[in-house]
């Protein structure tokens, strides 16, 4: 019986509601080097009109390697991020939970990445890709 009232509580839960608010601590412009001249930068602009829009960049001294154009916006739905990888039509990310100073977007049905995990550190911020299909860039 309590089996059944444990799983009757747990189906009962309420979907939890949509992330709306944009990651006003995400704005600005970040720089990552690394080993071997490696750089990657990012900008993001400011939240306005339930939009923000970005662009990044990454290399290894003065040879581009990769870029991607990016916007955040808000729909009826809650935020989504989406990205041009290399100029292409690339895909949408919705967001799947937000903390002050993390917001976590995921898209199981895309091929790589499927999480991208943005977070607001002291350097600055910090994003974190994952997937089961990583791909060579």
């Amino acid at each position: 019986m309590s089996l059944l009232i444990g799983l009757g509580m747990l189906l009962a839960q309420p979907t939890p509601a949509p992330v709306t608010e944009l990651p006003a601590w995400l704005a600005g412009a970040w720089v990552t080097t690394g080993d071997k001249d490696a750089w990657t930068e990012e900008w993001w602009s400011t939240p306005r009109a339930g939009l923000m829009l970005g662009a990044s960049r990454s290399g290894r001294g003065q040879v581009l390697s990769f870029f991607e154009h990016a916007r955040i916006i808000r729909s009826k739905d809650g935020l989504q991020f989406c990205a041009m990888p290399q100029g292409n039509a690339g895909g949408c990310f919705p967001a799947a939970s937000a903390q002050p100073g993390e917001i976590v977007f995921e898209n199981k049905a895309h091929d790589y990445p499927t999480r991208i995990v943005c977070r607001k550190t002291e350097q600055g911020v910090d994003a974190e890709i994952s997937g089961l299909h990583a791909v060579e860039v």
